[in-house]
């Protein structure tokens, strides 16, 4: 019993995490620095509606070597979606403003 419930807690604990932080989670193991990531994933956080969290979250199962053998058009195709533009313009708008 004792160790069902030690098993449980890590579930239970990235079942309460925020968007920002799993946003900032992924980031991080696809290389991006950790300033960077949790700037992006605080800002992506506040402005995606949740359509948008479950395209982001969509594009993130794919793996990390096919995404970084991916371009940026291929990336921004990933997230473009003809109802919403706005989730790739978001990444970019993020990216940009905390690489600065």
């Amino acid at each position: 019993m004792r160790l069902l419930a030690l098993l449980a807690v890590p579930l239970l604990l990235t079942a309460c995490s925020t968007p920002a932080q799993r946003i900032t989670t992924k980031l991080t193991e696809l290389g991006v620095p950790q300033r960077q990531a949790q700037c992006m994933g605080d800002r992506l956080g506040q402005r995606l509606s949740v359509g948008q969290l479950r395209r982001l979250q969509e594009l993130s199962g794919i793996r990390a070597e096919r995404l970084q053998r991916m371009s940026i058009r291929e990336i921004a195709n990933k997230l473009s979606d003809e109802k919403d533009p706005g989730l790739a313009l978001e990444m970019i708008r993020a990216g940009i403003g905390c690489a600065i």
